[in-house]
């Protein structure tokens, strides 16, 4: 058993954790220095946001917060917690910890760790372990490598693991890939193409990627996504993968299901249908339905005619060819001329995706379906593909139950 598990299985016992909790996930942050216990509170990174409690946020103009209670695993008391929304920044963070956190030592680093344990018919149950190198630098030490594994352990590093998972490892691939984006990291690079994908296929060229359309990762099992980190820019929709539905009715032909789901164009009369469709009804009264009895997406269209159908276990299995292993990566972005230029700051890897989180963010409206399709001339049907989208960069870790950041600001 690793120092890991063990840690986890004290934790369990210490919790009163039983057999109905099956699963679940660990969360750990070196602090950096405007984290505390109370006042201001531990900052979560937007990787972690899922991890804790739902937190209604009715007026992003507005503070918010939500309480939950959690074991803390130093005096095996039960505390209740704070999680903040500060519309200010606007950031996330915990309070009510451990008082020992706020022990600043010059050049000593300090440690909470989140734990989350779930079943499948029982809520939740939190814990959580704070940690100073100056109070306990024997026990502190212990406790930091077996989370972090090879993880980068300095200020403001965090990770996210499930529960089960062993410490984390780097193997040749990641570490070829990490070499590549530290040679070309935190540096001013002019862009080499114009337009909103200029910071992704700027990257691939530096770390010798060549652009393609495979349903493939792009660096040896490992998929790139890139965000230029532009103030005021709009996030952008990011294709995860293309399925088509299981159709219906196989007997139609492409225009017959083009003329059903489409529209005809005012000044051409020909059928076409580009659509974003979501678990909520659109303009051509397409929608997605979950059947989680059935382990099914439907397509319908109103009034409840069925279309086609996803069964989760083929989304699942093209999640994992595109996305096992995604390396999330940030660039800042200037205009000093004409062209842009990109400084590509921060890298999070993530991996071991997850069909349940995929399937929640349909339901919550970020992961939607579209259709890309028009009849040409002879009644030809011109069609772009199927594509699963995520509305915006800040979901994708959403998907993955495995996150650490590996290079960034404070690491």
């Amino acid at each position: 058993m690793s120092s890991l598990s063990q840690m986890i299985e004290r934790c369990k016992s210490k919790c009163g954790i039983s057999a109905d909790f099956t699963g679940g996930e660990i969360l750990a942050k070196v602090l950096a220095q405007n984290d505390d216990s109370g006042r201001h509170g531990v900052l979560i990174p937007i990787e972690a946001y899922e991890f804790f409690p739902r937190l209604v946020i009715d007026d992003p103009d507005e503070n918010a917060t939500t309480f939950f209670n959690a074991r803390d695993l130093g005096n095996g008391e039960e505390t209740e917690l704070a999680w903040k929304y500060y519309q200010r920044y606007p950031e996330r963070r915990i309070t009510r910890l451990d008082k020992r956190l706020n022990n600043r030592v010059e050049g000593q680093r300090r440690l909470v760790v989140f734990l989350r344990f779930d079943g499948d018919d029982v809520a939740p149950r939190f814990a959580f372990l704070a940690a100073c190198e100056a109070d306990d630098p024997i026990g502190f030490s212990s406790t930091l490598t077996a989370v972090f594994g090879e993880a980068p352990k300095t200020t403001g590093s965090f990770i996210r693991l499930p529960i089960e998972a062993p410490s984390f490892i780097k193997d040749e691939t990641l570490t070829e890939l990490l070499r590549r984006f530290d040679a070309i990291s935190n540096a001013w690079i002019p862009s080499k193409r114009e337009g909103p994908t200029g910071v992704g296929y700027t990257l691939e060229q530096l770390i010798g990627v060549e652009e393609n359309n495979s349903g493939d990762a792009d660096f040896f099992g490992i998929e790139l996504k890139c965000k230029a980190n532009k103030k005021g820019s709009p996030q952008g929709k990011i294709n995860l993968f293309q399925q088509a539905p299981q159709w219906a009715d196989t007997s139609l032909s492409g225009l017959g299901r083009l003329k059903i789901i489409g529209k005809q164009d005012a000044s051409t009369g020909r059928y076409q249908c580009y659509s974003e469709v979501k678990v909520s009804e659109n303009n051509l009264g397409l929608s997605l339905v979950l059947r989680p009895s059935d382990s099914l997406i439907d397509l319908v269209k109103s009034p409840e005619v069925c279309i086609g159908y996803w069964p989760w276990a083929t989304l699942e299995s093209r999640l994992i060819q595109k996305h096992s292993r995604l390396a999330f990566i940030k660039a800042d972005v200037r205009s000093p001329k004409k062209s842009q230029e990109f400084n590509y700051f921060e890298f999070t890897y993530c991996e071991k995706p997850s069909i349940a989180s995929f399937i929640r963010l349909v339901e919550d409206g970020r992961i939607v379906f579209e259709f890309t399709m028009s009849e040409k001339e002879r009644g030809i049907v011109r069609n772009h593909g199927y594509p699963w989208r995520l509305g915006g960069t800040d979901y994708l870790s959403q998907l993955f139950a495995s996150q650490v950041r590996l290079r960034g600001p404070e690491l």
